[in-house]
């Protein structure tokens, strides 16, 4: 039988560089494959940068946000709030050719031997947020892999269900999710560039194909230093504040 992989999964990383370089520091070693379930850039100072780093990866598999679709005018931005569409025109004006033209590349769902990965759900790969068993229904009836990765919520959870029922999971860091034979699963790999749930921490999982099972991890990085720079950068100051607050 062939060796299963560790893979190291991430999100909504939002040009938050920092943050990018912790993770990825602390991937490195751990892990042989990654990806990446979208949102490269948006909200963050650092657009040009992150999506360099990811394309530099060695083995990478990677997904469109709704952010990184925004700017390149093929998301409508009367979905974003103020500070979102700002954010999403400045980041416009920064991106470099190549830049662009990689989150052009970008299809909305990839897939791996036992799981798929895409930024909102199976039903609106781009723009759903789930947030309840009740959300979670409708993509698990059209999941044909054991785990659904998303992010899009920086919020990280999971769902399992097993027949037509779900159940919600406490997603706790460095506590293994077991992923069982029978059942299905939405990980929530949470966000990497700009959590919200309380915990200014990047986030990122490991998936340890082998073992069966997830495990969450939360990586410090320098915060101070990327509010500086959103603020230098002419971005709504509600950007930097939510970054110390993990909000």
């Amino acid at each position: 039988m062939e060796r299963g992989m560790k893979i190291g999964i991430f999100s909504d990383i939002h040009g938050n560089l920092p943050a990018f370089e912790a993770v990825l520091g602390f991937l490195d070693g751990k892990v042989e494959k990654y990806v990446c379930c979208g949102d490269i850039v948006g909200y963050g100072p650092y657009p040009n940068e992150c999506v360099e780093k990811i394309s530099a990866l060695p083995d990478v598999i990677c997904v469109a946000g709704n952010h990184d679709w925004a700017v390149l005018g093929l998301e409508d931005l009367s979905k974003f709030n103020d500070e979102a569409r700002t954010a999403v025109k400045w980041t416009k004006e920064q991106l470099s050719p190549v830049s662009s033209s990689f989150l052009m590349s970008l299809d909305y769902k990839l897939a791996g031997a036992n799981f798929i990965a895409v930024h909102g759900s199976l039903i609106d790969p781009l723009d759903q947020y789930v947030k309840t068993a009740e959300d979670y229904i409708p993509s698990m009836k059209k999941q044909d892999r054991s785990i659904l990765f998303v992010g899009h919520s920086h919020q990280p959870l999971y769902f399992r269900g097993t027949g037509g029922s779900v159940d919600f999971g406490a997603f706790i860091p460095q506590k293994p999710v077991e992923i069982e034979e029978h059942s299905k699963y939405l990980i929530n790999v949470g966000s990497v560039g700009q959590p919200r749930d309380g915990n200014p921490k990047a986030a990122c999982v490991i998936y340890d194909e082998d073992a069966r099972e997830v495990v969450l991890h939360r990586i410090e990085y320098d915060v101070q230093s990327v509010q500086k720079a959103v603020l230098d950068m002419g971005l709504p100051p509600e950007l930097a504040e939510r970054l110390g607050k993990g909000a």
